[in-house]
Protein backbone atom coordinates (compact mmCIF):
# COMPACT_ATOMS: atom_id res chain seq x y z
CA UNK A 1 0.00 0.00 0.00
CA UNK A 2 1.67 3.16 -0.75
CA UNK A 3 1.47 5.72 2.15
CA UNK A 4 0.65 9.44 1.18
CA UNK A 5 2.69 12.82 2.01
CA UNK A 6 1.96 14.31 5.60
CA UNK A 7 0.15 17.52 5.41
CA UNK A 8 1.64 20.48 7.37
CA UNK A 9 -0.94 21.76 10.05
CA UNK A 10 0.31 25.19 8.96
CA UNK A 11 0.48 27.25 6.01
CA UNK A 12 1.37 30.26 5.22
CA UNK A 13 -0.80 32.39 2.26
CA UNK A 14 -0.01 35.01 0.47
CA UNK A 15 -3.30 36.70 1.49
CA UNK A 16 -4.34 38.29 4.07
CA UNK A 17 -6.60 36.80 7.39
CA UNK A 18 -10.24 38.70 6.23
CA UNK A 19 -10.66 39.69 9.68
CA UNK A 20 -7.67 41.34 10.81
CA UNK A 21 -6.29 42.19 7.88
CA UNK A 22 -2.14 41.08 9.10
CA UNK A 23 -0.26 38.47 6.81
CA UNK A 24 -0.19 35.49 8.82
CA UNK A 25 -0.06 31.59 9.24
CA UNK A 26 -3.13 29.50 9.18
CA UNK A 27 -3.66 26.66 11.19
CA UNK A 28 -5.22 23.77 8.57
CA UNK A 29 -8.50 22.99 10.70
CA UNK A 30 -9.91 19.74 8.56
CA UNK A 31 -11.62 19.28 4.98
CA UNK A 32 -15.16 21.46 4.66
CA UNK A 33 -17.99 18.88 4.56
CA UNK A 34 -20.54 19.22 1.69
CA UNK A 35 -18.14 21.01 -0.46
CA UNK A 36 -16.04 20.22 -3.85
CA UNK A 37 -12.08 18.76 -3.03
CA UNK A 38 -9.46 21.17 -2.20
CA UNK A 39 -11.31 23.41 0.25
CA UNK A 40 -10.33 23.40 3.72
CA UNK A 41 -11.00 25.27 7.20
CA UNK A 42 -8.17 27.34 8.19
CA UNK A 43 -7.72 29.43 11.54
CA UNK A 44 -5.54 32.55 11.76
CA UNK A 45 -2.95 32.20 14.44
CA UNK A 46 -3.15 36.02 15.37
CA UNK A 47 -6.77 36.56 15.70
CA UNK A 48 -8.43 33.21 15.86
CA UNK A 49 -11.03 33.79 13.09
CA UNK A 50 -12.31 30.87 10.86
CA UNK A 51 -12.46 30.89 7.12
CA UNK A 52 -12.51 28.44 3.99
CA UNK A 53 -9.44 28.20 1.94
CA UNK A 54 -9.49 26.55 -1.41
CA UNK A 55 -6.20 25.01 -1.47
CA UNK A 56 -5.75 24.26 -5.26
CA UNK A 57 -5.38 28.40 -5.30
CA UNK A 58 -2.85 28.40 -2.75
CA UNK A 59 -0.60 25.34 -4.18
CA UNK A 60 -0.79 27.76 -7.44
CA UNK A 61 0.11 30.79 -5.50
CA UNK A 62 3.22 28.59 -4.12
CA UNK A 63 4.49 27.38 -7.95
CA UNK A 64 3.56 30.87 -9.36
CA UNK A 65 6.14 33.01 -6.80
CA UNK A 66 8.69 30.19 -7.22
CA UNK A 67 10.06 32.35 -10.31
CA UNK A 68 12.71 34.04 -10.09
CA UNK A 69 13.89 36.87 -12.66
CA UNK A 70 17.18 36.42 -14.62
CA UNK A 71 17.96 39.84 -15.40
CA UNK A 72 21.34 41.38 -14.80
CA UNK A 73 21.74 44.41 -12.23
CA UNK A 74 23.19 45.98 -15.19
CA UNK A 75 20.41 45.62 -17.26
CA UNK A 76 17.63 46.92 -14.73
CA UNK A 77 16.09 50.65 -13.97
CA UNK A 78 16.82 51.76 -10.40
CA UNK A 79 13.76 51.87 -8.17
CA UNK A 80 13.19 55.49 -7.17
CA UNK A 81 9.61 56.78 -6.06
CA UNK A 82 9.84 59.39 -8.46
CA UNK A 83 9.58 57.67 -11.61
CA UNK A 84 7.06 55.64 -13.63
CA UNK A 85 7.08 51.79 -14.48
CA UNK A 86 5.37 49.82 -16.91
CA UNK A 87 4.20 46.52 -16.54
CA UNK A 88 7.18 43.85 -17.26
CA UNK A 89 9.77 46.48 -16.14
CA UNK A 90 12.77 45.47 -14.65
CA UNK A 91 13.86 46.68 -11.43
CA UNK A 92 16.89 46.94 -9.25
CA UNK A 93 16.11 47.88 -5.50
CA UNK A 94 19.21 49.50 -3.76
CA UNK A 95 18.46 49.31 -0.56
CA UNK A 96 17.36 45.26 -0.90
CA UNK A 97 20.27 44.57 -3.23
CA UNK A 98 17.31 42.85 -4.99
CA UNK A 99 16.10 42.43 -8.99
CA UNK A 100 12.36 42.00 -9.61
CA UNK A 101 9.77 42.59 -12.47
CA UNK A 102 6.81 44.72 -12.46
CA UNK A 103 3.52 42.55 -12.18
CA UNK A 104 1.03 44.87 -11.98
CA UNK A 105 -0.30 48.66 -11.53
CA UNK A 106 -2.31 49.95 -8.42
CA UNK A 107 -4.09 52.68 -7.04
CA UNK A 108 -3.79 53.70 -3.35
CA UNK A 109 -6.32 54.60 -0.83
CA UNK A 110 -5.62 58.08 -1.06
CA UNK A 111 -5.48 58.21 -4.82
CA UNK A 112 -1.30 57.39 -5.23
CA UNK A 113 0.05 55.34 -7.87
CA UNK A 114 1.54 51.99 -6.72
CA UNK A 115 3.93 48.61 -8.40
CA UNK A 116 3.83 45.45 -7.15
CA UNK A 117 6.93 44.13 -7.99
CA UNK A 118 8.38 40.41 -7.46
CA UNK A 119 11.43 39.73 -6.35
CA UNK A 120 13.75 37.06 -5.94
CA UNK A 121 14.61 37.72 -2.55
CA UNK A 122 11.89 39.23 -0.65
CA UNK A 123 9.25 38.26 -2.82
CA UNK A 124 6.34 40.36 -3.86
CA UNK A 125 6.01 44.16 -2.40
CA UNK A 126 4.21 46.80 -3.28
CA UNK A 127 6.31 50.36 -4.06
CA UNK A 128 5.28 53.78 -4.69
CA UNK A 129 5.22 55.56 -8.14
CA UNK A 130 5.11 58.37 -9.49
CA UNK A 131 5.41 60.40 -6.33
CA UNK A 132 5.37 64.17 -6.83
Amino acid sequence: MARRAKQTKYITLANMCELCANPTKFELLGEAAGQEDGKRWAKCSKCHHTMMIDMLVVEGEKRSTKKEVTVAVEDCVPYSPRQIYTVGDAIYHKAWDDVGTVVSKELTSKGGQAIVVSFNKVGEKRLIENLA
